[in-house]
């Protein structure tokens, strides 16, 4: 069990350093949009500073505690398997199979920001796709071909919310976001009670 937990962590080491690109650029896109929030509503800055928090949250919050976990495992795996295994389970896993959710309110936080736009859609439709690629191969490099595929199915569900006014997109995008959260949660809940 000790080297099982050891070892199937070093196979997922690479692409968790890879994963951190995405809360880093959400912490960005969260980041510039506080920026752009304190331009146009200087009266209000309780807004910009949520923002600004969310942005601390993603961009350092979980990167820290990717790698502060990652090297906890490395160094205490064998010592304390059970725990070890928790935190890889249920922390580090969680937040990497977090990469759909995530990069749906990347897409909503860019909408948000073009808000004002009525034209230039075929970025987003290029950002999207290669996003939705990333995503699914990241998550899935070595595994089976299907399950890349299903990914790519999961993320393609969502595109059609491409076609929406920049308005609606964000709020379809986010409201994306949290039904691919809660239905990630409730696959966790629903594993962690077959273990």
């Amino acid at each position: 069990m000790e080297a099982d937990l050891v070892g199937q962590f070093k196979e997922l080491l690479p692409r968790l350093i890879v994963y951190i690109i995405i809360p880093l650029y959400l912490g960005l896109q969260l980041m510039m949009l506080a920026q752009e929030e304190r331009k146009t509503n200087p009266g209000s800055i309780a807004g910009s500073i949520a923002l600004d928090f969310m942005a601390l949250f993603f961009a350092v919050g979980v990167t820290a505690f990717i790698i502060i976990s990652s090297l906890a495992i490395l160094k205490l795996g064998s010592k304390y398997p059970e725990f070890m295994g928790g935190v890889f389970r249920y922390g580090l896993m969680f937040l990497f199979f977090g990469m759909w959710w995530q990069f749906l309110v990347i897409m909503s936080v860019k909408a948000y920001r073009d808000r004002e736009k009525t034209v230039g859609k075929l970025k987003y439709l290029a950002f999207y796709a290669a996003g939705s690629v990333f995503v699914s191969l990241l998550a899935f490099i070595g595994s089976e071909w299907f399950l890349k595929y299903m990914s790519l199915a999961f993320l393609a569900l969502a595109s059609p919310l491409l076609l929406l006014p920049y308005r609606r997109m964000g709020l379809a995008f986010l409201a994306a976001a949290v039904v691919a959260f809660l239905a990630q949660a409730v696959g966790f809940i629903y594993v962690s009670s077959m273990i």
